[in-house]
Parts: C-alpha cells; sequence; structure tokens
C-alpha cells in the first residue's frame, strides 16, 4: 500500500509548501487568520513527517516579529525549542534609540534584547528585513539630528548588533522611496545593508486591502486581538521536540 512517506521526497516538500507556507511575513500573533490558513496538523502525524514538516514550515517562511513586545518574541523562540535554529527569515522593528547625543549613543533594552535572543537561538538567520514603518521613524529622527557624525556611529552600532549573529548574510532595510536625508540612506549602504524602496502609496493600498475579522472569534486569541502564546502555546509546543 502506498503511504504519504512513500511518495518521493520533492513531491513531499511541494505538499509541504501548499499546506505550510505564507506568501506574507508570517506572524505567530497574528489576529487575522494567519494560523488558520495553514494546516498545522501535519506536525502531529508522526515524527518523520513533524521533522520534515519543521525544517520547511520554519526555514522557508518569513516571520514578522512586529507586533509584539520582546518578550513575546524571546517567549516565542525558546517554545519552538531547537526548530529556532532552521528559521532563515525574520522581519523586526528598527531598534530605537534611547540617546542620541554626542558621546552618548544607546539602543532601548527590549530591541537588544530581541537580536540577542536571534543571536542565540536562530543559528542559521540569513536575512534581518527592519519593517517599513519604523525604519521610517528613525530616519526622521536622524535627520533632526545636528551633527551628522551621531547619525554615522548611531548606525554603526546598530549594524554591530545585527552582525552580532553569526550566520547573517543580508540586512534589508524598508523605505520609502523618497527619504528625509540621502546622507543617511548613503551611511546605510556603507554598512553593506540592502535598501527596499516602497512608495508611499503601494503602502496604504497594502494596508486597505486587509479584510475585516472583527467577527472571527479564534481560541487562544486575548482581548486586543492578538495570538497569546503564553496562554495557549499548543501550536508551537507540539512543533517542538
Amino acid at each position: 500500500m502506498s503511504t504519504f512517506l512513500s511518495l518521493p521526497r520533492e513531491l513531499r516538500d511541494q505538499i509541504y509548501e501548499l499546506c505550510l507556507l505564507h506568501p506574507e511575513p508570517f506572524d505567530p500573533w497574528s489576529s487575522y487568520g494567519q494560523l488558520h490558513e495553514l494546516t498545522l496538523g501535519l506536525f502531529r502525524l508522526n515524527k518523520a513527517i513533524h521533522t520534515e514538516a519543521c525544517s520547511l514550515f520554519y526555514a522557508h517562511n518569513h516571520f514578522d516579529f512586529t507586533s509584539v513586545t520582546a518578550e513575546k518574541v524571546v517567549s516565542f523562540l525558546e517554545v519552538i525549542g531547537r526548530n529556532a535554529g532552521y528559521i532563515r527569515h525574520v522581519l523586526v522593528d528598527f531598534p530605537e534609540f534611547l540617546y542620541l547625543d554626542p558621546g552618548d549613543i544607546a539602543l532601548v533594552a527590549k530591541d537588544i534584547d530581541i537580536i540577542a535572543s536571534l543571536q542565540r537561538n536562530c543559528t542559521n538567520l540569513s536575512t534581518l528585513t527592519t519593517s517599513l514603518h519604523t525604519t521610517h521613524h528613525m530616519e526622521i529622527r536622524l535627520d533632526t539630528i545636528e551633527h551628522p557624525k551621531v547619525a554615522t556611529e548611531a548606525l554603526k552600532l546598530v549594524d554591530t548588533h545585527f552582525k552580532s549573529i553569526p550566520s547573517l548574510q543580508d540586512i534589508i532595510v524598508e523605505v520609502y522611496e523618497f527619504g528625509p536625508n540621502d546622507y543617511i540612506r548613503r551611511q546605510m549602504v556603507r554598512q553593506g545593508w540592502t535598501i527596499s524602496t516602497i512608495e508611499e502609496e503601494e503602502d496604504r493600498e497594502s494596508k486597505g486591502s486587509w479584510p475585516d475579522y472583527d467577527d472571527y472569534d479564534y481560541d487562544g486569541y486575548s482581548d486586543d486581538g492578538d495570538y497569546d502564546v503564553d496562554n495557549d502555546s499548543d501550536y508551537w509546543r507540539r512543533t517542538a521536540d
């Protein structure tokens, strides 16, 4: 009798891709039903399928860590255990600056914690993308600084934290096509970052295209609409060893 595991691995991978890959950055705490668009029940079939499905799910989805606190990101990566080592692509907020003064430049602790958790858990991470709106906010803030050297040192500090992740191959910053200051973008390029430009009108249209999910009631969601991995972590614990 032919079974799923008797199929060629290439064919099984095609099935996993149809069932487990999301076309947009995947938010594990999504209130927009991304979890329910995927067939996560594959993780529970048997050990062999569990292993194959997890490796593809975590390696090929782009994980969106921009909607929640640093504590939730750290918790998620710990809950999924060694599966975090499969993750290759993440979307994060651009780190926020606590201080931006000559001789006194520092990042807020929560963003340092996220980067440190990625370094510790995501040992095969290859692509880190910073979200459009937080990168734009950073550009505006650096543009107000009177001393260009401070902006340069601030970006160098961010680059140092990013590149503390040994496996990282590409740092992508999402920015609006027309930014406040060309100097800042030149400094980004000097760090070796890839600039991904997005037209403002295109961004507005993507926001307006989201469906209205207010009438949905999913188990495991908190009152404010965020998926609460701490109260309902079964989705992710089942993928761990």
